[in-house]
């Protein structure tokens, strides 16, 4: 694809030379701070965090820039506050375009239809107070839009900010301030690329988040140069999911492709390629409700209903199978990214593959 161009091997660009030296001494000198500057950059631990949209991506690279020492300023926090809200807003607007789109707005009781029209003049970037949390309770409680809230899989909504309307009353509060796991959760589309840098041990990392949309992956190309490992993030709860995009497309047929993709490509010859397999909480839930079998894109599957192991297993092994190159080990690991003991464990694992696999490009192992 456009956004996947093929690069040369890390190794071949590293041996690239860097120039004669000069005859002066300041030339030597600026050939030598060259030299320098291309023995830092080259030993840094570049990590590419890859996946499609709505995979989890981001709450990984905040979980990640968090166990690695990033403090979160009050700033930030009184930022996050307002993302949860407008996160509120756009998941309940997102559930009454469902109301109406199935004609259920004809059967709402006249109690709520006060609460009904406010929901309606809300913009996604209004405050939440008190009374407003108690208004949109009343309307998350109700028996249609809890009818429409199972029929999710029909519309586009983000299901993980059923946890923010749980607690919408905490959140409707005069001193509400967004937590850590309120940050986890908030959605933001990344646009572009976000960059956080981290030493572990003396070690310096550099870890790339780039946004997972169609549209967004012709900036990819931008992070392909020396590459020491992939971490590609794949939804396991979106198996009977569209696209936003492409109401016509698979979520989960599309990370495949997509890792089909990254993991194929020559840029990525000698980058550990590692693989989360996201949302196992959530996907533990939905396989009590919706048969894996049942979608007919995996009707292959032959694990029993409601049975979360084989389905991991499953769609591990589906991903697994676009890989061409057998000598390409991929590692995996299944995450829950906004659980940061999960994450810890995971990135401990991750790590320690990265480093081992850098030494042994390196000639050391």
């Amino acid at each position: 694809s456009e956004a996947l161009q093929q690069r040369p091997p890390r190794s071949a660009r590293r041996t690239a030379g860097m120039g004669c030296a000069g005859s002066s001494e300041g030339s030597t000198n600026i050939d030598k701070q060259l030299a320098q500057d291309h023995q830092a950059e080259t030993s840094k631990i570049k990590l590419l965090l890859l996946g499609a949209g709505e995979s989890g991506k981001s709450t990984i690279f905040k979980q990640l820039r968090a166990i690695n020492g990033r403090d979160v300023t009050d700033d930030e926090r009184r930022h996050f506050t307002q993302l949860v809200m407008t996160n509120i807003i756009v998941f309940m607007k997102a559930l009454q375009g469902a109301v109406e789109r199935f004609n259920y707005n004809k059967e709402l009781p006249s109690e709520l239809h006060d609460a009904y029209d406010t929901l309606t003049a809300l913009s996604e970037y209004d405050s939440i107070d008190q009374t407003l949390a108690n208004t949109l309770q009343q309307l998350w409680q109700s028996e249609i839009f809890q009818r429409v809230w199972e029929m999710r899989a029909q519309y586009q909504v983000v299901d993980s900010h059923k946890v923010f309307v749980d607690d919408i009353i905490r959140i409707g509060s005069p001193d509400f301030l967004a937590t850590h796991q309120d940050m986890l959760l908030t959605r933001v589309r990344t646009s572009g690329i976000v960059t956080e840098e981290f030493a572990i041990d003396g070690i310096q990392f550099e870890l790339y988040n780039v946004g997972g949309q169609r549209n967004e992956r012709k900036k990819w190309i931008h992070c392909f140069d020396g590459v020491t490992a992939v971490l590609f993030v794949a939804a396991l709860s979106e198996y009977d999911l569209q696209l936003y995009e492409d109401a016509t497309t698979n979520r989960m047929v599309e990370a495949i492709e997509l890792f089909a993709d990254v993991c194929n490509n020559s840029a990525f010859t000698e980058s550990s390629m590692i693989l989360f397999l996201n949302k196992k909480d959530l996907f533990e839930e939905k396989v009590k409700q919706v048969h894996i079998g049942s979608v007919a894109t995996w009707n292959d599957y032959t694990g029993a209903f409601g049975d979360a192991d084989a389905g991991c297993e499953y769609f591990m092994q589906k991903f697994r199978a676009v890989n061409r190159n057998p000598q390409k080990d991929i590692y995996h690991h299944y995450t829950c990214a906004t659980d940061e003991n999960n994450v810890r464990v995971v990135w401990a694992s991750a790590k320690d593959t990265v480093l081992k696999n850098s030494l042994k490009d390196s000639g050391f192992l």
